[in-house]
C-alpha cells in the first residue's frame, strides 16, 4: 500500500465513523455514549491496522489520532 492509498483508506474510515455516529443521534444519552465509545474503539483498531501496513513510510502518522470531522479535538 502506498501513501495515497493509505490516505484514501483513512478518509474512508473517518467518513464511515462519521456516518455511524450520526445514526446514533436519536438514542438515549447513556446508550448513545456507550455506542459512541464502541464505534470509536472499532475505528481506532481499524486505523491502527491500516497504519501498520504503511508504518515505515509514515512514521509521524502514529502520533496523530484521527477523529471524525465533527469532533476535531
Amino acid at each position: 500500500m502506498d501513501g495515497y492509498q493509505y490516505l484514501i483508506q483513512r478518509n474512508k474510515l473517518m467518513i464511515q465513523l462519521e456516518d455511524d455516529l450520526s445514526k446514533l443521534k436519536d438514542l438515549p444519552d447513556a446508550e448513545r455514549d456507550k455506542e459512541t465509545k464502541r464505534l470509536q474503539t472499532k475505528f481506532d483498531f481499524a486505523l491502527a491496522d491500516l497504519y501498520a501496513k504503511v508504518a515505515d513510510e509514515f512514521p509521524g502518522e502514529r502520533k496523530k489520532k484521527a477523529r471524525p470531522l465533527s469532533d476535531p479535538r
